[in-house]
């Protein structure tokens, strides 16, 4: 039942993105339900850092108000997760092991299988992207890899001209 409001609610819900909106515009609450979600796709192991603890959403914070930033992502990342906190609100007081079952509940439909997949390609750029883009705090991506970064690193984010 919960699917199939999923997949009805994703046809309605109103596009939330324009081509202004920055993350500061961004209602908290959907940045909490993608941190909850991610932390669950990408959790703490004994050898990995957590989606909270690598800073994955910090990182889509900062990098969704660069212009290179696709806006076709954007708008499914905090469309459909609005989307799922209407759909699913029990998700947020469930147990880890219900939260993944209910991740798998909306992983069934097209629309929630695309979000899920865009979660986990941001949340992976997020662990291994140098910290200089909000991501991969203390490096911690790239010690859980044993990772050693490419020299020079970037000194400025985006390709910002540096005075040398």
């Amino acid at each position: 039942m919960k699917r199939r409001t999923f997949i009805k609610l994703s046809s309605l819900t109103p596009i939330i993105v324009n081509s202004y909106m920055m993350a500061k515009d961004v209602d908290e609450k959907i940045w909490t339900t993608i941190l909850e979600v991610q932390n669950i796709l990408l959790p703490k192991t004994s050898k990995m850092p957590s989606a909270k603890e690598f800073g994955s959403v910090t990182y889509l914070k900062q990098n969704i108000d660069q212009y290179s930033f696709d806006k076709d992502d954007l708008e499914l990342i905090l469309n459909a997760a609005q989307v799922f906190k209407e759909t699913f609100p029990e998700f947020f007081k469930a147990t880890k092991d219900e939260k993944l079952e209910i991740i798998k509940q909306a992983n069934a439909s097209e629309y929630g299988n695309s979000w899920i997949n865009i979660l986990v390609y941001y949340g992976i750029e997020a662990m291994l992207s140098d910290p200089i883009y909000g991501g991969n705090k203390f490096q911690s991506g790239w010690m859980a890899l044993n990772h050693k970064p490419g020299i020079p690193r970037p000194k400025r984010k985006y390709g910002a001209k540096i005075d040398i």
